[in-house]
């Protein structure tokens, strides 16, 4: 049974690449970086008009080239270069001979790799491919890597319903117990199924089973999934929970951990989990949250953990393996409901608009049956009396849908020393049922007049007897509206089971009561499968976690702190973001596989320096490197290694020799390791 006041809540809301029988001898990088790849020791040359063959022969021959295939077009040939010879050079100078107008590379091109499940060649999942290009780049990245099942992606959420046919084959099984897909921390067992969805439509994203001619695709094709519960059927968690669900994804080996919940409760025990030797080799992402809040440096304004952890004190606690994701739009925007604050929030991922206009994430859900439901159009015969001293009526005061709700106060507020009680008539049948869940809809305004011991409130129970003896789900009080859930799985498999919903108040005031609509007993469908549409942060987020085990699956031998810098240097930057989120972009699957496998270092190269020979106790050093969006370090003397810039100034020096020496570091975290070294002298 969960309380209110839990500390934490959920954040809501085809062809294959086919390799060149050559892909062995082609030049370059196994993935492109900056250079495309190319045939070796081909050229496509196209000769100027009027050019005869004797011609052509003749400007091919002091490279030893010749022609072996005309390509259609007039003056358009396939030439070839002697062993050992540059591609590149030779293009270069063969496109200063006047008798050419083009000569360039052979150059590699691959079918891009695009699964054949329906829902992505629909264009639904947005979020992965566009024709705006507002997504992250996935077909270009599986061009690379679908993903590994050798990659473990833990989901600490509502569970996951495992056996939905678009994950079923991308479960994690723990490796002695068969048939058990992670832990629930919530019912402390081994069957985390969700009864929520929320946990389902994460996992989802990050794995539904790509190329399998169903549904949708996840951002891996291959994966293994660990479902780890510790959200109770409405979606809220404990600190408690959330802790053990932490601790049995790192001691299980979980690769990523996707946490789509916050909340404002600063934790120093989770912090302590997330730096343990256990975890600190895991990449933990969390959702930024939907408040709309821009979350500043100031404590005791809006707060986000544990996605804030990240951050030093006073906010966070310095963790090192966290990112913290916002959400965007189809167009590139930060979502409307998404939080920001560029010392919290990392980067951008799709998530959505919650307009009910613009398109959501589209992901798996959990198959489910209604075993029973009212709106109360049809009447009120399927409710009586439960006891108490006043009478719950069918009402058109608050519907939520349709005409007629039921409340405790019809007409009027009511006043105090109130107890009214209204239930179910008739049994609902639980036999054979799992993971069974009660939605209704809950308009509420209860308070206590002394604000300090609280002894009013509505709460809704359920009983195996009409005469109970009866188990409290859940109570509210105060002023709430809204969609409740409440878990029913202590009941599955009961032949009969009674709801009743209860108000009570003995205070000396006035308030308007509880209404309720929209009445729905669900329980799982195991046989059956769903797909759902819904915006969050909580949708973003796995976007990124998706993406981290794509990179783990390219490269098995990235650091944490390398999967970390490859996915926030990897982004598109949108000047639409720019003050929003600390990279200024929004996800890109293939530009950070590009820097997950790039390990060529960049060459640094000073530039200006100071006379071999001064009198000057100043210094100033300009430098650059051979990669665009290199950082520097610099080293003076016997000095450290310190970050610096160009130009780099050094003052108050001493007479005598000197040493400078500087080094490049690029975006994937290669560093020059012959770094550029000058030496000058200071005389009287």
């Amino acid at each position: 049974m969960r309380r209110p006041g839990a500390i934490f809540s959920i954040i809501v809301a085809g062809l294959v690449a086919v390799a060149p029988a050559f892909a062995a001898e082609r030049e370059g990088r196994a993935k492109p970086q900056a250079d495309p790849l190319f045939v070796p020791g081909e050229l496509v040359v196209q000769f100027r008009e009027g050019v005869t063959v004797p011609m052509r022969g003749a400007a091919l021959a002091p490279r030893s080239a010749r022609v072996v295939q005309s390509l259609g077009a007039p003056g358009l040939t396939l030439v070839r270069l002697p062993r050992g010879a540059s591609v590149r050079e030779a293009a270069v100078a063969l496109s200063r001979d006047p008798r050419v107008l083009v000569a360039e590379p052979n150059y590699l091109y691959e079918l891009t790799a695009i699964p054949n499940d329906p829902r992505f060649l629909s264009g639904e999942l947005w979020g992965l491919n566009q024709a705006s290009n507002a997504d992250i780049d996935a077909p270009q990245a599986w061009d690379t890597t679908t993903g590994s099942a050798s990659i473990v992606v833990a989901v600490v959420d509502s569970g996951v319903a495992y056996n939905h046919p678009d994950l079923a084959g991308n479960m994690w099984e723990h490796p002695t117990l068969p048939g058990v897909h992670g832990r629930d921390t919530v019912d402390e067992d081994n069957d985390p199924l969700d009864l929520n969805g929320h946990g389902t439509h994460v996992a989802g994203t990050i794995g539904a089973v790509g190329n399998n001619n169903e549904g949708v695709t996840g951002v891996n094709w291959d994966v293994s999934i660990m479902a780890v519960r510790a959200a109770d059927a409405d979606g809220s968690l404990t600190n408690a929970d959330i802790n053990q669900a932490l601790t049995y994804a790192c001691a299980n080996g979980a690769d990523v951990v996707n946490g789509s919940f916050g909340g404002p409760g600063r934790s120093l025990t989770q912090a302590n989990i997330f730096k343990s030797v256990a975890c600190r080799n895991t990449l933990f992402v969390f959702a930024a949250g939907n408040d709309n809040a821009n979350l500043t440096g100031d404590v005791g304004l809006a707060r986000s953990y544990p996605c804030e952890y990240h951050r030093g004190p006073p906010q966070g606690f310095s963790v090192p393996n966290i990112v913290c994701v916002g959400a965007t739009t189809h167009t590139d925007a930060r979502s409307p409901f998404s939080n920001r604050g560029p010392a919290a929030v990392h980067l951008g991922a799709p998530g959505g608009t919650g307009n009910g206009i613009a398109p959501d994430i589209l992901s798996t859900w959990p198959g489910e049956d209604e075993v029973f439901s009212d709106d109360f159009e049809a009447g009120f015969a399927a409710w009586t009396q439960r006891g108490g001293t006043g009478a719950w009526q069918r009402t058109n005061e608050l519907p939520v849908s349709g005409l007629w709700g039921m409340t405790d106060s019809p007409g009027a507020d009511y006043l105090q020393d109130q107890d009214t009680t209204i239930g179910t008539l008739n049994a609902i049948d639980l036999t054979s049922q799992t993971g069974c869940a009660l939605d209704y809809a809950l308009d509420v305004l209860i308070r206590d007049v002394v604000g300090n011991v609280v002894f009013d409130w509505f709460a809704v129970d359920a009983a195996t007897s009409s005469t109970g003896p009866w188990t409290e789900l859940n109570f509210y009080f105060g002023d709430l509206s809204g969609v409740v859930t409440e878990d029913l799985s202590e009941f599955n498999g009961e032949s009969q089971v009674f709801l009743r919903f209860h108000v009570v108040s003995d205070e000396e005031f006035e308030d308007d009561g509880a209404h309720v609509d929209d009445v729905v007993v669900r329980c799982l469908d195991p046989l059956g499968f769903g797909y759902e549409s819904i915006p969050g942060t909580s949708m973003a987020t796995p976007h990124v976690a998706g993406v981290a085990a794509l990179l783990l699956a390219a490269n098995p031998n990235l650091t944490v702190a390398k999967l970390k810098n490859d996915i926030l240097k990897g982004v598109d930057k949108k000047a639409a973001l720019a003050t929003h989120f600390s990279t200024g972009g929004r996800l890109n699957a293939d530009k950070s596989i590009d820097l997950a496998l790039d390990v060529t270092p960049p060459n640094t190269t000073i530039t200006g320096r100071p006379p071999a020979s001064t009198t000057s106790r100043r210094a100033t050093f300009r430098f650059r490197s051979t990669e665009t969006g290199s950082t520097f370090q610099c080293r003076h003397m016997n000095g450290s290694w310190m970050s610096c810039t160009s130009p780099k100034l050094y003052t108050g020096l001493t007479l005598g020799l000197h040493r400078f020496r500087v080094r490049a570091i690029d975006k994937a975290l290669n560093v020059d390791p012959t770094p550029a070294t000058d030496t000058w002298r200071i005389r009287r």
